[in-house]
């Protein structure tokens, strides 16, 4: 490989992210991705593949950042764990509300049937991420501070309802920001994962 596909790469995966998080996938072309980047129609098809082998890119850029910061909450919160998995449902709360737009590209890429095809650098990703919370959780709960379920359960409890709450908002069938079911939420969280 060359020095500069990892440059062309990166040129591209700068320009089409603010094109998809702005237009939607749908909206945007592999032209409007080419001319945003400045990169031919070839270049493009030689590193991605395809415009969803770009929005595949984008889509693990804006999750790996979403888990960063929800995750960031988790460690370094200091005391009870339970409270501490309150803060990453605060924190995934205060992203979707922050970043409605990053949020929605997500839902969009996780809901297309394109993404079946791209399920093992997803997978990777969350196993990145899961790895990560058994690092932080596997003390608390060998010492009765933190329920043993399964992580992808635990995922379920604090990240699926702060999703729900979130596409609710953006699609404007709720008027509420998710940040303000942030207390409800939290305690219902909280209660579930406690020993």
């Amino acid at each position: 490989m060359t020095s500069a596909a990892p440059d062309t790469k990166s040129r591209v995966i700068a320009a089409a992210t603010p094109l998809f998080v702005e237009q939607g996938l749908d909206r945007v072309s592999v032209q409007d991705i080419c001319k945003a980047s400045g990169v031919s129609n070839g270049s493009l098809f030689h590193h991605f593949g395809s415009k969803n082998g770009v929005a595949l890119q984008v889509y693990l850029a804006e999750r790996r950042a979403y888990w960063d910061h929800a995750l960031a909450a988790v460690e370094r919160h200091n005391g009870d764990p339970v409270e501490a998995l309150g803060a990453a449902v605060r924190a995934a709360l205060d992203y979707q509300q922050s970043h409605p737009r990053r949020h929605n590209f997500m839902i969009e890429c996780a809901s297309s049937t394109w993404m079946h095809a791209h399920a093992a650098p997803v997978q990777a990703l969350n196993d990145e991420f899961t790895r990560r919370f058994l690092v932080w959780g596997a003390p608390h709960v060998a010492a009765g501070r933190l329920r043993a379920l399964d992580p992808q359960l635990v995922a379920a409890l604090v990240f699926g309802p702060s999703q729900w709450l979130a596409r609710s908002w953006l699609t404007g069938l709720t008027p509420e920001p998710p940040t303000h079911h942030a207390d409800a939420l939290v305690d219902l969280v909280t209660r579930a994962l406690r020993p």
